[in-house]
């Protein structure tokens, strides 16, 4: 396995209203039972791509985190490059048994098709279950129609066992989203102006909390979800580091690596600004929810335009408890 997945978490740190619904989800799903909260210390949070926004080619991978129970693997979003991802962490696509979606831009689904794809030709042969706001059953649809001629193929051909069903469970408000023998998960409604709706996600296992804002601008809603988590998984950007940019790819300023934006510069900078989380009002959020771990990932910009201390110094302006600025591949 790539030594950094094997890096103890500890060594990272050197040198370094909505709300009011966004729990009840959780409580009113039955409590795990008894066999399961005896199995500690199993459940692994795996970070596959920081980067926020849908340019290609860069050193980072865009947003998708996988809470890994035993072997089962529940996937949190589906940007570019996920599906490879989980392979160089060691992970088998075939164990993926859950995908929850928190909004529609491309660099949260735009390796959904792929996922499906390749987790069923390495041999999954049970139902896929994604969960997400609407429009999935419609995108996942499109996408299906799209991959089932090149799937039929392999039927006669090589044998392959057919492609299960892909079950979509779409939602509208937060709520409890689901629960297994492994894990319960909630969701609450979060703000990631204009996409309506977009959900940040709570996951319970038997040893571990784990929540995700999924993109948004700060918000109580979040620090209800997380409360009292062990690992609070949140967006940053850095805006002081952000100003409009008119030039050959029209991202904001601190952006320089990987393809272009097209469109307009101002209103890109706007959408940036008015839709997701400064490091130091996540921190805020982070110590208002009692959290024990804020990891910092969908990040912009991308280190080393700035620094991981830039990032952490900023959260500790509220923050009294652990940070860890991400990277691609990190396992907590």
């Amino acid at each position: 396995m790539n030594d950094r997945l094997s890096m103890d978490r500890r060594a990272i740190l050197k040198g370094a209203s909505l709300g009011a619904g966004a729990i009840a989800g959780a409580s009113a799903l039955a409590p795990l039972s008894s066999a399961l909260a005896q199995a500690a210390n199993k459940t692994k949070l795996y970070i596959l791509g920081i980067q926020a926004g849908p340019s290609v080619g860069g050193p980072y991978h865009q947003t998708c985190y996988a809470v890994v129970v035993d072997k089962d693997i529940y996937v949190l979003d589906c940007g570019y490059g996920a599906t490879e991802q989980l392979v160089r962490a060691g992970l088998k696509l075939q164990d993926v048994r859950n995908i929850y979606i928190t909004h529609i831009h491309p660099d949260h689904i735009s390796d959904l098709p792929s996922l499906i794809y390749y987790s069923w030709y390495a041999g999954k042969t049970s139902p896929l279950n994604i969960y997400g706001p609407t429009p999935m059953q419609q995108i996942t649809t499109d996408y299906l129609k799209a991959l089932h001629p090149s799937i039929d193929i392999w039927l006669d051909d090589i044998g392959h066992a057919p492609l299960e069903p892909v079950e979509v469970h779409e939602r509208t408000t937060g709520g409890p989203v689901m629960q297994d023998e492994n894990v319960k998960v909630s969701c609450a409604l979060v703000n990631h102006p204009p996409v309506v709706p977009s959900f940040g996600y709570r996951f319970e296992t038997a040893d571990r909390v784990i929540a995700f804002s999924g993109d948004t601008t700060p918000l109580e809603a979040v620090a209800q979800l997380a409360k009292g988590a062990d690992i609070l998984v949140h967006e940053a950007i850095y805006t002081d580091a952000l100003k409009p940019r008119q030039g050959a790819d029209g991202r904001p300023s601190g952006e320089t690596t990987g393809s272009g934006i097209a469109g307009n510069a101002q209103k890109l900078y706007d959408h940036v600004i008015n839709s997701h989380s400064p490091p130091d009002q996540a921190g805020r959020i982070a110590q208002e929810a009692g959290v024990k771990t804020l990891v910092f990932a969908h990040l912009a910009p991308l280190p080393p335009q700035v620094t991981e201390m830039q990032y952490i110094q900023k959260a500790r302006e509220y923050f009294k408890g652990e940070v860890i600025v991400a990277h691609d591949l990190m396992v907590l």
